[in-house]
């Protein structure tokens, strides 16, 4: 049964959107059926959405063999350890997840880091808050700055989060790095994330999201 995969545009569901995009590359059948959801116009409130979909009213949800899960992270961990292990193109080997161990264990605390520390702050960087949430937008630009120091740390001597080889977490993570840009961070003070983000983002399949 094909995955249906819930979207909205300029949501976190570009992060499932690219993740996609990544395992779909090269094959010849899609993984999944998008169905969009106009969440300005209450789709994501209906009875039927919450019941069926989603009670949190939110995007991305993939639903697959009749089980809906939502959470960005756990939608990439799910799909990477579903298709990305061994994963294949054209018959030839083309992972993009570790086998199980460490090296999956290190994917996925990357994973779930950026929906931790950078997008649970973007809250007081957007117009029409109320004051007393506005008033925090310096605290929340630091704690961004500080979060992406962070990933310039871990980007030290690597082309990727995990070494040499391009993992799902690199798109997971690349997505919300993305984010960022758009909320006017400048990568240049952190010059390993700005050189992995301009790698990730001459990716193909990545490029076409555009």
């Amino acid at each position: 049964m094909p995955i249906k995969f819930y979207f909205s545009p300029m949501s976190s569901a570009e992060v499932t959107r690219a993740v996609l995009a990544e395992l779909e590359h090269g094959q010849s059948e899609p993984l999944a059926e998008t169905i969009n959801v106009k969440i300005t116009e209450g789709e994501a409130k209906t009875d039927k959405f919450l019941s069926e979909v989603n009670p949190n009213g939110l995007v991305p949800v993939i639903v697959h063999d009749g089980v809906a899960i939502w959470e960005s992270a756990a939608i990439t961990i799910y799909l990477a350890e579903t298709f990305g292990v061994n994963r294949k193109v054209d018959g030839v080997s083309a992972p993009l997840f570790p086998e199980s161990g460490t090296r999956r264990g290190e994917a996925m605390k990357w994973i779930v880091w950026p929906n931790l520390h950078l997008a649970a702050h973007t809250l007081p960087l957007y117009d029409g808050q109320p004051p007393e949430v506005k008033a925090l937008e310096s605290r929340a630009r630091a704690d961004i700055a500080k979060s992406l120091s962070v990933l310039n740390g871990a980007l030290e001597g690597r082309d990727y989060l995990l070494g040499s080889e391009y993992t799902l977490a690199d798109t997971h993570v690349w997505s919300f790095v993305n984010y960022m840009t758009m909320l006017k961070f400048e990568l240049s003070e952190t010059p390993n994330v700005e050189n992995w983000f301009k790698r990730v983002s001459d990716r193909p399949q990545l490029k076409a999201l555009d």
